[in-house]
C-alpha cells in the first residue's frame, strides 16, 4: 500500500504572538501522512475554516492561563470539511463528506471523535463550516441557552457582521424576534439588514452612534448577545432592558491584547447595572450539546432553502493563504464566514 507515501502541507505554529498575529507566527510545511490503523480513515480536506476564536489558543497564555499553550511546532487547530479517500473505520466510508476539528491541514488522520456527516440540506458544502457549522450552531445554542426567542423580544449583537452574527439574526426573525446589530460601517450594516434578517443594523464609528441605537430599542434590549467584550459591554449596559440576559459568545477586542497596555474594562459600570437593572451575565458554548445538532441542522437547511439565510462565504485559495486570511479577519473585519479551499 502507498499510504505511507502520502505527503501533506500543514500549517503549523512558529512561535505564539505577541500581540497582532504575523506572517511569521506560522510555519507552512509538508509532511508525510500516517499509515492507517484499524479505526481510522483519511480525509483530504476540501475547505479549512477561519476562525478569531483560534487566536486564544496559539497564545502564549490561553485564556490567561486557564489551558496549556501549544508548544512551537504544533498543528493550528481548527475546522475544515472534506471527503473521506481511505478508511479502516465501518462507520466511515471513501466518498463520504465530513465536517470535523482535523486542523490546518491537507490530509488528515482520524478515528471519527467528533467528526459529522455533512448532511446534504445544508447544499454547497462550505456551509458545513458556517452557516451549518461552528458559527451557525454557536448561534443556535445561544439562543438555546437563552431559553429560545419570545415574540418581539429584542437581541442586540455586537461584532453581528461576522460568521456567527450574520446567523443568528435569521434565527432570531424565524422566531419572530427582533434583532439590532453593532458593526463597523455603513457597508457593513446595510449587509445586516439587507442579508441577515436585522431589523436595524447601527455603525459604531457613526458619531452619533448612541443616538441611533437608543432609537432602534426605544424599549431596550431583552437579551445582549456579545462577540467583542471589552468596554463595550459597559457601553451597552444602559441599553438593556430591566432584567436582561447578557450571553457571552466572544471576546473578540481582547484576543490580540499583548499585555503592554492597560485596558479598563469598566467593571464597575458593569456590576453596577447588574444590581440595579438585575441583569443576568451567562458564557456559553457548543460543548456538551451535540444532541441539538440535528434539530440545528434541519432548521438551517430550510432557512438555507427558502432563502432566509444567504450564506456570505468568502474564499482563499492555497493552504499557504491561511495565514494571511487569519491575519486579515483582525485587520480588515471581513462579513459572513471566510474559508480556504485547499
Amino acid at each position: 500500500m502507498s499510504e505511507h507515501r502520502q505527503l501533506g502541507r500543514r500549517v503549523v505554529l512558529a512561535r505564539h504572538p505577541e500581540g497582532a498575529m504575523q506572517v511569521d507566527d506560522f510555519r507552512v510545511e509538508n509532511y508525510t501522512v500516517p499509515v492507517l490503523s484499524d479505526g481510522e480513515f483519511l480525509v483530504q480536506a476540501r475547505y479549512i475554516s477561519v476562525d478569531p476564536m483560534l487566536r486564544l489558543f496559539i497564545d502564549k497564555a490561553p485564556l490567561g492561563g486557564m489551558i496549556p499553550p501549544m508548544t512551537a511546532g504544533a498543528l493550528i487547530p481548527g475546522a475544515s470539511v472534506g471527503e473521506v479517500t481511505a478508511s479502516r473505520n465501518p462507520d466511515f466510508a471513501v466518498g463520504d463528506r465530513v465536517e470535523g476539528r482535523f486542523g490546518w491541514q491537507s490530509l488528515a488522520v482520524s478515528n471519527g471523535a467528533g467528526v459529522n456527516a455533512v448532511s446534504p440540506v445544508l447544499g454547497d458544502v462550505v456551509n458545513a463550516l458556517g452557516a451549518g457549522g461552528l458559527p451557525g450552531f454557536t448561534a443556535y445554542c445561544g439562543i438555546v441557552t437563552a431559553g429560545g426567542v419570545t415574540p418581539d423580544q429584542t437581541w442586540l449583537v455586537s461584532g453581528a457582521a461576522g460568521a456567527v452574527g450574520s446567523i443568528l439574526g435569521p434565527l432570531v426573525r424565524a422566531r419572530r424576534g427582533r434583532a439590532v446589530g453593532i458593526a463597523g460601517g455603513p457597508d457593513k450594516c446595510r449587509y445586516l439588514v439587507d442579508q441577515c434578517g436585522y431589523a436595524a443594523a447601527v455603525d459604531r464609528h457613526s458619531p452619533d452612534f448612541h443616538q441611533r441605537l437608543a432609537e432602534a430599542m426605544p424599549e431596550g434590549a431583552d437579551v445582549y448577545f456579545d462577540n467583542v467584550g471589552g468596554p463595550m459591554l459597559a457601553d451597552m449596559t444602559r441599553y438593556l432592558a430591566r432584567g436582561a440576559l447578557v450571553l457571552i459568545c466572544g471576546l473578540m477586542s481582547t484576543y490580540q491584547a499583548d499585555g503592554s497596555a492597560q485596558v479598563d474594562d469598566r467593571l464597575d459600570e458593569v456590576l453596577k447595572a447588574v444590581m440595579f437593572k438585575g441583569l443576568r451575565i451567562q458564557g456559553f458554548s457548543q460543548v456538551g450539546l451535540d444532541r441539538l445538532r440535528p434539530a440545528f441542522v434541519e432548521e438551517i437547511g430550510a432557512l438555507v432553502a427558502n432563502g432566509d439565510i444567504k450564506p456570505d462565504v468568502h474564499i482563499r485559495h492555497g493552504i499557504d493563504s491561511l495565514p494571511t486570511a487569519m491575519i486579515d479577519l483582525f485587520g480588515k473585519g471581513t462579513t459572513g464566514k471566510v474559508v480556504v479551499c485547499v
